[in-house]
């Protein structure tokens, strides 16, 4: 797999139809790496997050199949995704058609805030965005240093 990386952030407006037109920066990694085909789920805190198809098929290799169907936490989680999962390919424009469950999960009527997460997009309300974007700057220390602790951690059972 190439260099995948989606770097920025944009606001965009949904049109009439509910389509979003993606950046130019993303939608040349969605073409290169995926031939414009994305997965868009539900993401963790109201967004939408939207993959190109190689990677969410990784995502389902790695993390969604190898969860044991025996366990309701499993179940779930994995829920979480499959039952909000949308394919869909860029069209000629370069725009995704959101549905509207997503739409309602992210709590997104007409302008989007689109956010570059390294391996995958973020699309957000303006209104959660901004809730979001100060709880990260709120915690940004103390969760760098538990990052760090946790590294630290994970590098000793390693080196052992």
């Amino acid at each position: 797999m190439g260099n995948i990386r989606f770097r920025g952030f944009y606001t965009h407006t949904l049109d009439d139809r509910k389509r979003l037109a993606i950046p130019s920066q993303f939608r040349n990694v969605l073409k290169h790496e995926s031939e414009g085909r994305v997965i868009l789920t539900p993401g963790y805190d109201r967004e939408i997050a939207v993959y190109p198809l190689k990677i969410w098929e990784e995502i389902e290799d790695k993390e969604l199949l190898s969860l044991s169907m025996d366990y309701l936490k499993s179940r779930r989680y994995r829920r979480h995704f499959t039952f909000g999962v949308k394919e869909d390919r860029l069209d000629a424009q370069g725009r995704i058609l959101l549905p509207d469950f997503l739409l309602d999960h992210a709590r997104i009527a007409k302008e989007v805030v689109i956010v570059g997460e390294i391996n995958y997009i973020e699309l957000w309300s303006p209104e959660t965005y901004e809730t979001f974007s100060k709880e990260i700057e709120k915690f940004y220390s103390e969760d760098a240093e538990s990052i760090e602790e946790l590294r630290r951690r994970k590098h000793e059972n390693t080196s052992s």
